[in-house]
């Protein structure tokens, strides 16, 4: 999993949101639709991996897949909390905070669904 990715691009947004606040928190529906887009592509891009045989190679998301297809959506709810919380701290505004945080998580789902995809058009 290209982690050093997510890790630019959430830096990037967090930058990029701490400068200059009006970008996400005019546009939070569609953050909302980036977010939602990403957790499906990439729930679905895992989900036909792990039929095939691959496994899930973030732990946490292992653990909870366990629970079934629900499990990936209800780890993000508290993920998204924890990072709402300490991006609140930084920006003390919640709508930003919010907007920000589903930003970073919807990176990290739109480079899993890439990098789901590659694995599956691999083989």
């Amino acid at each position: 999993m290209p982690w050093l990715l997510i890790g630019l691009l959430t830096v990037y947004t967090l930058a990029l949101g701490l400068e200059n606040p009006s970008l996400f928190k005019d546009e939070w529906p569609w953050v909302l639709v980036y977010y939602g887009m990403a957790l499906l592509g990439d729930l679905a891009t895992t989900l036909k991996g792990l039929e095939k045989g691959y496994r899930e190679g973030n732990l946490l998301y292992a653990r909870a897949l366990t629970l079934g297809p629900w499990g990936m959506p209800l780890v993000d709810l508290g993920l998204i909390s924890l990072k709402t919380v300490f991006l609140n701290r930084l920006t003390d505004d919640p709508l930003l905070s919010y907007a920000l945080a589903l930003t970073i998580g919807g990176h990290g789902h739109l480079v899993g669904t890439i990098w789901n995809t590659g694995q599956l058009l691999r083989r």
